[in-house]
């Protein structure tokens, strides 16, 4: 058939059916799975890079044996050339390499690309970590039947977002729920090369600095007497208060700022009252939380930040490209000196006699990773720093097998 003849609705009833003859829940453009999902896709960029939100071809949200939940997000597409785009790495191409930017044609003209691009709005903008984007093509053959060509990726915290193919399936039949957990079997035996894992760090270190910079930029702009000082302290403050704590404090959202000018109820206090919470969970000593709380009120207190215009504040407007741009990095887990750059990035924008030294010298990642390795410590290990005689706990970016370490190594060392 020519070119120009799409089977996107003969791909999509074919879809629909299987899952039908499943006895599976379905949902397809205009039905809401639940509010969590539903806003996650509203939040997210469109696929075409503009606002508007999401609108997924069909989303089911399937549960395994452990009774973990997994969305499956589906993208439809007519002809049979645009099932994915991938990069040199294997994986979805939903990034340029210019510049880091998301790859909004990719995205739009591949299912599975559009599918990922789904998969990532949740891992950003919601609690599921563990995502199946599937892209689904076909065209007609001689005879007129339908043939579909399916693309099933994983999207997860535990490969950083990238998507990576989990095999090749004919029909959908692997959603089936006697089949669903022999498929997350599957699933889970996914692992990332360490090189993958080196590469896809030094690709979103670099998208990091460019999303820095371009804030740093924006906060410039939009107020000119804003010192250096004040915009890590509005960056700084954005992501303490949207980080929240498991269980024990919310994240804050956008809408939870109400742009008031009623006293104790302006953004800067909305703002600062959740940053409080979230360092009084993370346990840090009140003496620390004070001095941070110090230091941030000068900047989140000011009433022309928090003054409403055309119903919005301005801490509210940062606040949200703050979200927008960086969430997604804090979000995933990956794991790289965030605060380290953004100190670095944002001074960069001051100007004074030996402002050279003034950089905070990043350890390469690898040269962390193999000293943590070697002094057999993680994330919960207490080390005495000798040259500044305090005892400070380091978080190691991955786990180690301490018990193994504790084996070899009995003594105290």
């Amino acid at each position: 058939m020519s070119k120009s003849q799409s089977v996107e609705p003969q791909i999509a009833n074919q879809i629909n059916q299987q899952l039908t003859s499943y006895n599976l829940p379905y949902f397809l453009e205009q039905q809401t799975v639940n509010e969590e999902i539903e806003n996650a896709l509203t939040r997210a960029l469109a696929k075409s890079g503009g606002t508007g939100g999401n609108r997924v071809d069909c989303k089911l949200l399937l549960q395994d044996d452990a009774l973990n939940y997994y969305p499956i997000m589906i993208e439809y597409k007519g002809y049979a050339d645009k099932l994915v785009k991938l990069n040199s790495d294997g994986h979805p191409d939903n990034f340029n390499k210019k510049d880091n930017s998301p790859n909004y044609k990719n995205i739009n003209t591949y299912a599975v690309n559009g599918a990922v691009h789904y998969a990532n709005a949740l891992l950003e903008f919601t609690s599921y970590t563990d995502i199946i984007a599937i892209g689904v093509t076909g065209s007609l053959d001689i005879s007129g039947s339908l043939k579909t060509q399916i693309g099933v990726y994983f999207v997860s915290k535990s490969n950083y977002g990238v998507g990576q193919k989990i095999g090749e399936f004919s029909d959908l039949s692997f959603l089936k729920p006697e089949n669903f957990q022999k498929f997350i079997q599957q699933v889970k035996e996914l692992k990332l090369t360490p090189a993958e894992i080196d590469k896809i760090h030094k690709d979103r270190e670099n998208r990091i600095e460019d999303a820095l910079t371009k804030i740093n930029e924006r906060l410039y702009n939009k107020q000119e007497n804003l010192s250096a000082l004040s915009r890590i302290h509005l960056v700084s403050a954005s992501i303490m208060a949207n980080l929240g704590v498991a269980g024990k404090v919310q994240p804050l959202e956008a809408k939870d700022l109400p742009s008031s000018t009623e006293e104790d109820y302006t953004d800067g206090d909305v703002i600062f009252k959740k940053i409080k919470s979230f360092l009084n969970a993370k346990g840090l000593p009140k003496r620390k939380q004070e001095q941070i709380l110090n230091s941030l009120s000068v900047t989140i207190k000011d009433e022309n930040l928090s003054k409403p215009k055309n119903g919005q504040s301005l801490l509210k407007e940062i606040f949200m490209e703050t979200v927008d741009d960086l969430g997604y990095f804090y979000k995933v887990g990956l794991d790289t000196d965030f605060t380290g750059k953004l100190f670095n990035i944002m001074f960069r924008w001051l100007s004074f006699a030996g402002d050279d030294q003034n950089d905070v010298v990043l350890t390469p990642r690898y040269v962390a990773y193999l000293m943590a390795k070697l002094a057999c410590v993680n994330k919960n290990s207490y080390v005495w720093e000798l040259c500044h005689r305090f005892r400070r706990i380091i978080g190691c970016s991955h786990e180690f097998d301490v018990a193994r370490c504790q084996n070899q190594h009995q003594q105290p060392r």
